[in-house]
């Protein structure tokens, strides 16, 4: 069987221009709305730094870049810890916020994507809420069943592992801020 050039060459210079011209598209398209994109990204995080500490007014980042420091005019207001864990379905990323006398003022979640309907269900407020508390020493701990005491947070139902998960990453902020705290 013999081979023809044409048959060969013509389609596999046709896929290459078509590979070719996508991808200067694609380029083009990053090129124009990157600004755009770095704008909207800073826009959402400054909506969820106030939502995690809405005492404070203003908001800087730390020397190291990271936590962010709220305050109001001269004053600490306290501080944003963002951290991150894996939980069922994927990366798990969650901002903390803890005012300057050490109670949890706020947390959302900034990236999740668990399973609707169960793990999901760690975006609704009446489970993050759970965290709004004084920050205990050893960090918080999940239960599956019972009353929670002022260290324990209930597992949603279903979705220990997401519980789990959000739990770490308050407890990963919550010693982040003790490092804080301790070096003042």
């Amino acid at each position: 069987m013999k081979i023809d050039r044409k048959e060969v060459l013509t389609p596999a210079l046709t896929l290459f221009v078509i590979c070719l011209v996508t991808a200067v598209l694609l380029a083009g398209t990053n090129l124009m709305t990157r600004d755009k994109i770095v704008e909207i990204n800073q826009q959402s995080e400054s909506a969820s730094r106030q939502l995690v500490l809405p005492s404070a007014k203003d908001f800087e980042n730390s020397k190291d870049g990271t936590y962010a420091i709220g305050k109001n005019g001269n004053s600490l207001a306290g501080y944003v810890f963002t951290t991150k864990t894996k939980s069922y379905g994927g990366d798990l990323k969650v901002m903390t916020g803890i005012d300057k006398d050490g109670k949890i003022t706020g947390v959302v979640l900034l990236a999740i994507s668990d399973t609707p309907g169960l793990g999901l269900n760690a975006e609704k407020e009446s489970f993050r809420d759970q965290y709004k508390k004084a920050v205990p020493e050893n960090g918080f701990e999940v239960i599956k069943s019972g009353t929670a005491s002022d260290t324990q947070i209930e597992a949603m139902t279903g979705a220990t592992i997401t519980s789990k998960a959000v739990t770490t990453c308050v407890n990963d902020a919550i010693k982040q801020y003790q490092k804080v705290k301790g070096g003042e």
